[in-house]
């Protein structure tokens, strides 16, 4: 959580309204519910100056002087309206979230709108099932043949992939300098490769030979950005829930692109599984990379 964040959430909740640059102004109405969100009245304003006030209140709780604190909340209010701007939400805590819609405003979602749209999401309404659940039989059937079909598919791809026996023999003592066996070997690929293939051996950029059994330190990078709060955001967030999370940076152009990861000690042999594990939690597409063995 971005400490600002924080000091915008606090001051709304003390003083009922609070106007932010180039986003618009937002108040609070009569709470009366027993939930920890408050309903929210939010005004689209792109000419919207920061409410002095703030700036006065974040100095005293942070201790630190108001021309610094300025400068600060402009750079965070900045990349606040590029994270906006590239379809992504900010949120208010214990408020809702500031968003753009079709036609390039901001608009507000209340915090009670997010949740129950997660719970409907969760958990689809079942209105009239039994009426239903006759007429749907033979799709339900259908669907199922289908599905039964596609997992024998996959059974079988996964065993040509992982128990079928390769058709040269490999040691587990292959010679760590031995380019003539890394050429003919077809599992041994290198850190640089798009992505992990969990068949006999698998090497790095050291050429250090691994096996099906080895277990390794693996970055699986799920985002790139060239946002550094979201960068921070996001890991923070995500170490929040428990994980081991992460990210690299890299000169591109006059900026730097982050890549953000959660890394996991793994076996070899199981990484595609935990990749599609973590694309699953995740949403998002996974690029499996081994860290150095010294980090």
């Amino acid at each position: 959580m971005n400490r600002y964040e924080q000091y915008i959430s606090e001051f709304l909740a003390e003083n009922k309204e609070v106007s932010l640059e180039k986003i618009g102004v937002i108040k609070t109405l009569e709470h009366t519910g027993e939930t920890p969100s408050v309903p929210v009245d939010f005004i689209f304003d792109k000419r919207a100056i920061t409410t002095p006030e703030l700036v006065d209140f974040i100095s005293s709780r942070a201790g630190k002087s108001k021309s610094l604190i300025a400068s600060d909340l402009e750079s965070h209010l900045k990349q606040a309206r590029e994270f906006i701007n590239i379809g992504k939400t900010y949120e208010i805590i214990n408020a809702g979230f500031i968003k753009k819609n079709n036609a390039g405003q901001y608009e507000f979602i209340p915090l009670s709108q997010a949740v129950k749209a997660q719970k409907n999401f969760s958990h689809p309404a079942t209105k009239n099932k039994r009426g239903k659940k006759r007429g749907s039989s033979a799709v339900q059937l259908f669907t199922l043949i289908i599905v039964l079909a596609i997992i024998g598919g996959l059974s079988w791809e996964a065993y040509q992939f992982f128990l079928k026996p390769a058709p040269q023999n490999t040691t587990e003592n292959e010679t760590v300098n031995n380019s003539d066996t890394a050429k003919n070997n077809d599992t041994a690929i290198t850190k640089d490769s798009a992505a992990l293939h969990t068949t006999n051996s698998i090497t790095d950029t050291t050429h250090k030979i691994y096996n099906d059994n080895d277990t390794v330190s693996v970055k699986y990078i799920f985002e790139t950005t060239d946002l550094l709060l979201r960068a921070q955001s996001r890991t923070a967030k995500l170490k929040s829930y428990g994980n081991d999370a992460g990210y690299d940076s890299v000169t591109n152009g006059a900026g730097k692109l982050y890549s953000l990861y959660i890394i996991k000690n793994t076996k070899i042999s199981d990484t595609l599984a935990v990749k599609d594990s973590l694309a699953k939690f995740l949403q998002k597409d996974i690029q499996i990379k081994i860290a150095p063995a010294n980090k």
